[in-house]
């Protein structure tokens, strides 16, 4: 007797029926739910217990013939190929919003996970979040791969609205520490003492910080440095998502270089802080056209990501965060979980490095 489909058909989404059945059906093959020599339910059956023509699973077993994963076999059944040969333990579901897709440290991030969870027998797969032409979020591809058989969910700088669906479907999930929710967090930096310590050593108390997304997270940024004493002058950019939107942020960095420093020079500040490292590139850019020298007339430090760092001829001084690290971090708190001990907090891995635009 054929196993049951482990998944059901969403009509709300915007791929079509034969589409989502053939993505579900390659999904339990590749992941080991249906095995090599396995049968499948016959077209009439899977039409019966996903409630639609049979031309839906017709086309869906179609198309997996051509991609060599089934074989349909007259008197037998639609039998599975198993052209990949691995048996999965279980499986994993990232989910990002498409704006953070390909980001550098999504990827990083996502390609750490994928290594460690798969050389501990887990399928690690990721689903990505488009936005309606209003701009809310489509969270239709979520709730399609909710349905199959999966063991755990780690969302990656989704809102609060996705964590409630995932929430909904029972299926355990984990965050990042600090990434629960906020749409665009503020960055989680961590110790500030080095740099509050550079700060004071030379006397450097105005601070013009620079930063991208949600106000309150920002504010909360700013804060966290005027409560150290720090003088700080904010600048929040507010770039909508879409095409060129990281030229856009490159290009308000330097704006707000070029506008701030064609002031008088007592009316510098002493420190600029990039909270963003693409607001950084564009900042460096203002900065060299207004002939400001770092550190000579301005100390500068900015956040960024371990291999990615924007390129300048000094060192710059920076929050740097470590996307790989990050990575295994989450990936074994995932396999703690699975394993039934109790939930930890996953670090986002971030160390302050000295730099020689913000000297020691």
């Amino acid at each position: 007797m054929s196993k049951f489909v482990p998944f059901r058909l969403d009509r709300a989404a915007a791929v079509n029926l034969s589409d989502q059945l053939a993505d579900g059906l390659r999904t339990a093959i590749l992941s080991g739910y249906y095995r090599k020599g396995d049968v499948l339910p016959t077209i009439v059956e899977l039409a019966k217990a996903l409630g639609t023509s049979v031309q839906v699973p017709r086309a869906a077993i179609a198309t997996l013939a051509t991609e060599n994963l089934v074989n349909p076999r007259r008197g037998v059944g639609c039998v599975v190929v198993g052209r990949r040969q691995t048996v999965w333990k279980g499986r994993v579901l990232g989910v990002v919003p498409e704006d953070r897709e390909g980001a550098y440290h999504t990827t990083t991030l996502f390609g750490a996970m994928r290594r460690v969870l798969a050389a501990s027998g887990y399928l690690f797969e990721v689903v990505t979040l488009g936005r309606r032409p209003a701009g809310s979020l489509d969270c239709g591809p979520l709730d399609l791969a909710l349905r199959r058989n999966l063991d755990f969910a780690f969302p990656l700088f989704c809102p609060l609205s996705a964590l409630r669906h995932i929430e909904r479907a029972g299926i355990p999930f984990a965050t990042k520490e600090g990434d629960s929710g906020v749409e665009t967090p503020a960055p989680l930096i961590g110790d500030i003492s080095t740099f509050l310590a550079q700060c004071r050593k030379h006397g450097a108390d105005r601070i013009l910080v620079a930063g991208l997304g949600s106000k309150r997270a920002f504010d909360d940024l700013c804060r966290r440095f005027s409560g150290a004493g720090l003088s700080v002058e904010p600048a929040l950019v507010r770039c909508s998502h879409g095409p060129g939107f990281l030229e856009n942020i490159e290009r308000r960095g330097m704006e707000i270089m070029l506008e701030r420093f064609a002031r008088p020079r007592e009316m510098w500040p002493q420190l600029v802080f990039w909270a963003d490292d693409f607001l950084a590139v564009g900042g460096l850019l203002g900065l060299f056209e207004r002939g400001v020298s770092i550190p000579g007339d301005v100390f500068a430090a900015t956040v960024a990501n371990k291999g990615f760092v924007p390129v300048y001829p000094r060192s710059l001084s920076r929050f740097e965060f470590d996307p790989e690290a990050t990575g295994r971090a989450a990936a074994a708190e995932i396999l703690r979980r699975l394993a039934g001990e109790p939930p930890r907090a996953i670090p986002e891995v971030v160390q302050y490095v000295v730099g020689d635009t913000f000297p020691s």
